[in-house]
């Protein structure tokens, strides 16, 4: 089966990464809203698909 013709791995949406996530809290530096205080999770390859964007 071409690439085309499989469902798109439910996990990723069939975008082959994970993209990461930033947020930023004010509860992390107190009263300053710097953008310093952001957190970010990187990218990762989709663990249920390993990358392909579609299950096996």
């Amino acid at each position: 089966m071409s690439e085309e013709n499989r469902p798109p791995c439910p996990t990723c949406q069939g975008k082959k990464i994970i993209e990461g996530v930033c947020e930023v809290s004010s509860e992390w530096s107190g009263t300053q809203e710097d953008t310093d205080d952001m957190q970010c999770t990187p990218d990762q390859v989709c663990p249920t698909c390993k990358g392909k964007g579609y299950e096996e």
